[in-house]
């Protein structure tokens, strides 16, 4: 059977949360929202990689996750299906994670406290192929690759940089 042209244009969604109310919540949301379709909720990612018909656009992951966490799922995950977009969806405001997962490959990181419209934004801002990250993420991960890098040059690049 073909699918009708609201159902094509739908964007599809996979949730991974170990939280049930969490995860029903936002299979509920996410099928209650225009241009959305929640296709799948995990409560692991070994759950998730176990199952093999589903075709989901964005994964939405939450970080903290028995077992395999959402950080060592994300090259697993990837490894699955290259064209997936993760919007981690987590309550860690912990920097250092914020920037692994970001390193590991997800697309972006949204707090679990963000709004309705907020989570909507993100996840077609992120299936747009857009990043979207916490404020002074992007900063503090351009500054970590540029301090890690100077220390290699030596004082006279340094003073040609005007970096002394």
């Amino acid at each position: 059977m073909a699918e009708t042209t609201a159902t094509a244009e739908l964007i599809k969604i996979a949730v991974i949360d170990d939280d049930a109310n969490v995860r029903n919540g936002l299979w509920w949301l996410l099928n209650h929202v225009i241009g959305l379709r929640c296709v799948g909720a995990y409560s692991s990612c070994a759950e998730f990689m176990a199952q093999s018909t589903l075709s989901p656009e964005v994964l939405l992951l939450d970080l903290a996750l028995p077992g395999m966490s959402g950080l060592a799922g994300i090259p697993l995950i990837l490894g699955k299906y290259p064209a997936l977009r993760i919007l981690m969806h987590s309550n860690f405001d912990d920097e250092e994670k914020i920037l692994q997962a970001r390193r590991a490959g997800a697309a972006g990181y949204i707090f679990k406290n963000a709004s309705a419209p907020q989570l909507h934004d993100a996840i077609l801002a992120v299936h747009r192929g857009e990043k979207i990250w916490p404020a002074g993420i992007e900063s503090a991960s351009t500054n970590a690759t540029t301090f890690s890098f100077l220390r290699y040059l030596t004082q006279k690049l340094h003073a040609v940089f005007k970096l002394h």
